[in-house]
């Protein structure tokens, strides 16, 4: 049997004509349960001298070009549309992320051709587009549309939070809560390691916070943890902001080093790079406390990653960030002051006991225990639409 994973992307390809997947870690061992023969239907894109890992040989790619742009759309519509419906007739089952462009096209086709497929809901439309400047917050009330549609109407949904788009985009369909995000099972001594770290730490001589996230997505919220050094520092407390993370665009951003240099804390802040997986474990280990300062989400790896160091972590109150950590630890997006509170807050609690049930609910993510759960929800899809 073939399936197409339909998503806009981007995947990056070089000079010779191969493909690297910058955020599809798993996808191939994820679909072929379902089927033999894997394509992704997905834009692409010169590479430009990035470094990601390569797409396995064994998955087929069909570019489909951008539509998406108001210069885009008249040119390229056409073209996209021929392309999927060709895909959507040869093909047996498809997989679709609802944010995606591509995947909102293809649901027509779909339907014309009575062909089975599964909906993953990863992320809010809304939040994704209204975050986006003037053209974005246009778009946005008519996507959060379309997407409520696509779900609804959807027969299996595969849902990565466990309340939030649930609430937001429900459907009748079957269902399955089961984040896309995979950790190795959180081993024990990592805990001993880090309530040791905790039983000399005095954030009055030290305070290491730390964001992983891409630099260039202003809504990634750096910029409130940048502006919240100097207060924090004004109240006593030595602080030391690690930035892990690289460009996706091909123009650099510097913004938040502008920034810091401008707020006079450039020497307080640190850009430690796009980090390696094996390089991560460190980084958070190296961290008093873990900030997602995002003002849009699905269910942040980086912030299911820190826990499972036992590290203490501080995020927005938006999309599946409060199923992870406890209401103490929640501040509202786009704001400093919110910041700095909850920094004040979290580091008046038992931080001991915050990381211990940080590391427990880190378990639920383990390997083995989400691929059980999808593969349930995979038999049912098959036993349903399997010849």
């Amino acid at each position: 049997m073939k399936l197409v994973f339909i998503h806009d992307g981007p995947l990056f390809y070089d000079k010779d004509g191969n493909y690297y997947e910058f955020a599809y870690h798993e996808l191939y061992e994820r679909y072929s349960y379902l089927a033999d023969e894997i394509t992704f239907m997905i834009r692409t894109k010169p590479v430009e001298g990035k470094t990601f890992t390569l797409v396995p040989p064994q998955i087929k790619v069909i570019s489909v070009p951008n539509f998406k742009s108001p210069k885009t759309i008249l040119k390229n519509k056409p073209k996209a549309e021929k392309i999927v419906e060709k895909c959507v007739r040869e093909n047996d089952y498809f997989v679709l992320r609802t944010q995606s462009s591509i995947a909102q096209l293809a649901v027509k086709y779909i339907k014309k051709y009575n062909k089975p497929y599964i909906v993953e809901s990863v992320g809010c439309s809304w939040d994704s587009y209204w975050n986006h400047g003037l053209l974005g917050k246009a778009v946005a009330p008519y996507m959060y549309w379309k997407t409520r549609s696509i779900i609804g109407d959807a027969k299996y949904v595969y849902y990565v939070t466990g309340q939030f788009l649930q609430r937001r985009y429900p459907t009748k369909g079957k269902t399955v809560s089961c984040s896309n995000v995979v950790i190795d099972e959180p081993q024990k001594a990592t805990l001993e390691k880090r309530l040791e770290k905790l039983k000399s730490f005095d954030a009055k001589k030290k305070l290491v916070l730390g964001t992983a996230a891409a630099l260039d997505t202003r809504y990634k919220g750096q910029e409130y943890v940048i502006r919240a050094i100097k207060p924090l520092t004004d109240m006593g407390y030595d602080v030391e902001y690690r930035l892990a993370g690289g460009y996706n665009g091909a123009k650099h951003d510097y913004f938040l080093r502008d920034l810091a240099k401008e707020l006079g804390v450039l020497d307080k802040v640190k850009f430690v790079g796009n980090l390696s997986a094996d390089k991560m474990p460190e980084y958070y280990d190296s961290l008093d406390l873990y900030v997602q300062p995002s003002k849009q989400e699905g269910l942040p790896r980086a912030v299911i990653e820190a826990m499972s160091r036992g590290c203490p972590v501080i995020g927005t109150s938006i999309a599946g960030i409060p199923e992870l950590i406890p209401k103490v630890c929640l501040f509202r997006k786009g704001s400093t002051d919110e910041v700095v509170k909850a920094v004040q807050r979290v580091l008046g609690t038992d931080l001991e006991k915050l990381a211990k049930k940080n590391f427990a609910k880190s378990c639920e993510f383990s390997r083995e225990k989400l691929i059980r759960k999808r593969e349930k929800f995979y038999d049912g899809f098959l036993a349903e639409y399997k010849k």
